[in-house]
C-alpha cells in the first residue's frame, strides 16, 4: 500500500494496514486484504480504532470514503484468526486485564465512525459481512452496486452480534426486520437493502464510483460546521436509542466466544462443513 505519509501533511505512517488516499479534502480509506475479500487482520482491527480521530484531527480532510479493494467490501473479521482463537492456538489474553481487549476494539470500531464528526460515506461492492456490513451501517450514507451483500452474519459462527448490528439495524429498517436479519444471519442484496432503507442507494457498477464521488464533493463544499454538527446531534440520538443494548451484545459477545458452539461453527466454517451444535 501506499506510504499515506509521502502525500499527506498529517502524520499517517503508523498506518501499514490500511490503504489511505486523499485528495481535494476527501480522503479515501480503503481495506486490504487479497484473496480473503478485505477480511479484517490483526492489524487493520488496531488501525481501525484510531483511525476516525486522527482523520477527524486532520485539517486537511473534509469528507471521508470507506471502500474495500477490488471487488469485495469487506468479509468481517479474518476468520483463521477466529479459527485459532476457537481451537485454543492462539496467545491467552492476559487473566487480570484492565479491560477486555476484543469489545474495547469493537466498540471503538464502530463509535469512531459515528464519534467522528465528518461525513464518512461507505461504497461497497461485493460481500459487507461480520464486522465489515456493521463498519458499512455505521457510516453516515452507503451506496452500493447491484448484487452486493449485506450481511451480519453472527449467529452463523455461534456468537451474538456484538459489532454493532443490535445498534444500528432496528433504526435502519424497524425491529421485526433487524431481528429476522441478526437472528437468521441471512444476507441482504442491495437492491432490497435501498428498498427497505438498510443503505441509501444501489447504483450501477459502472455509475457508483461517480455518484460516491459527487456526492463526497457535495458534502465537502457545504459549511463544515453545519454538516458536521448534524451528524453529530443525529448520532447522539441513535445512541441513546440503542446505545444500552450495543453494550449488552457486547458482554454477551464475549460469552458467546467461549462456548462449544462457537468452536464448534468457527471449525466447521473452516472445514466447509455444517455445524452440529447443542447448545453448550
Amino acid at each position: 500500500m501506499p506510504d499515506a505519509a509521502d502525500t499527506m501533511n498529517h502524520d499517517y505512517s503508523r498506518y501499514t494496514g490500511l490503504g489511505l488516499s486523499l485528495s481535494d479534502g476527501i480522503m479515501t480509506v480503503t481495506l486490504a486484504n487479497p484473496g480473503r475479500k478485505n477480511a479484517i487482520t490483526a492489524r487493520q482491527g488496531d488501525e481501525l480504532v484510531t483511525i476516525w480521530e486522527d482523520l477527524w484531527e486532520d485539517p486537511d480532510v473534509r469528507v471521508i470514503i470507506l471502500t474495500g479493494e477490488g471487488g469485495d467490501f469487506c468479509s468481517g473479521a479474518d476468520v483463521s484468526r477466529l479459527a485459532g482463537k476457537a481451537d485454543g492456538s492462539l496467545a491467552p489474553e492476559p487473566q487480570f486485564a484492565p479491560v477486555n481487549p476484543t469489545s474495547r476494539k469493537a466498540r471503538k470500531h464502530v463509535y469512531g465512525i459515528l464519534e467522528c464528526e465528518k461525513p464518512i460515506l461507505a461504497k461497497v461492492r461485493g460481500v459487507a459481512y461480520g464486522l465489515g456490513v456493521n463498519l458499512a451501517l455505521a457510516c453516515d450514507m452507503v451506496f452500493a452496486a447491484p448484487g452486493a451483500r449485506f450481511c451480519d452474519s453472527h449467529v452463523k459462527m455461534g456468537l451474538v452480534a456484538g459489532d454493532g448490528g443490535v445498534l444500528l439495524w432496528p433504526l435502519l429498517v424497524g425491529m421485526h426486520r433487524a431481528k429476522e436479519y441478526l437472528m437468521t444471519g441471512e444476507p441482504v442484496l442491495a437492491e432490497k437493502a435501498a428498498d427497505i432503507g438498510l443503505i441509501n442507494g444501489c447504483i450501477a457498477d459502472d455509475q457508483l464510483d461517480a455518484h460516491v464521488q459527487a456526492m463526497a464533493e457535495k458534502l465537502r463544499d457545504l459549511p463544515p460546521h453545519a454538516v458536521n454538527y448534524t451528524k453529530a446531534a443525529l448520532n447522539v440520538a441513535m445512541r441513546q436509542m440503542t446505545g444500552a443494548a450495543f453494550e449488552m451484545s457486547l458482554g454477551y459477545e464475549i460469552y458467546t466466544m467461549r462456548t462449544n458452539d462457537f468452536r464448534e461453527a468457527t471449525q466447521a466454517m473452516v472445514q466447509k462443513r455444517k455445524g452440529r451444535f447443542r447448545g453448550d
